[in-house]
């Protein structure tokens, strides 16, 4: 690592990782609440970004979903939203993927701690996203 600090902060983030569903075969006998080596430590990231990309894009389906509800009676403006939609969406990730490789910056590249950082950060900005997205154009008049 290149400096100090920055362990600490790793070994935190590391801590509030959690697993999903969503598991390739090697998974199906992994315990991420009882993590213990780093190969599970790495793992777990990588679950918790595949689970956290999948909820990402669940809700901007859902969002979608709204937009073409609300906007019926418009498809002038349906399709305004929805480019601006895109086009955010887009920029978003571009952020997203670009600060999370600033985040895991002092540890080495190639290390497997580089990639589980990025997954980590990866997972939780997706999160937040997702959250984001959900309180977007919220349905009204059920």
């Amino acid at each position: 690592m290149r400096h100090q600090p920055r362990h600490r902060r790793f070994v935190a983030a590391l801590t509030l990782l959690t697993c999903s569903g969503l598991a390739p075969a090697w998974a199906a006998d992994l315990d991420c609440q009882r993590r213990q080596t780093s190969v599970e430590v790495d793992r777990c990231a990588h679950l918790d970004k595949e689970r956290a990309d999948a909820t990402l894009n669940a809700s901007y389906q859902r969002l979608l979903g709204r937009v073409q509800h609300q906007y019926q009676a418009s498809p002038v403006l349906e399709q305004e939203f929805l480019g601006k939609l895109k086009n955010a969406q887009r920029a978003w990730i571009k952020y997203r993927d670009t600060h999370c490789v600033v985040e895991a910056f002092e540890v080495q590249p190639g290390m497997p701690a580089h990639t589980t950082l990025i997954n980590a950060c990866v997972a939780r900005l997706s999160q937040e996203r997702a959250r984001d997205l959900d309180q977007t154009l919220p349905e009204c008049c059920s």
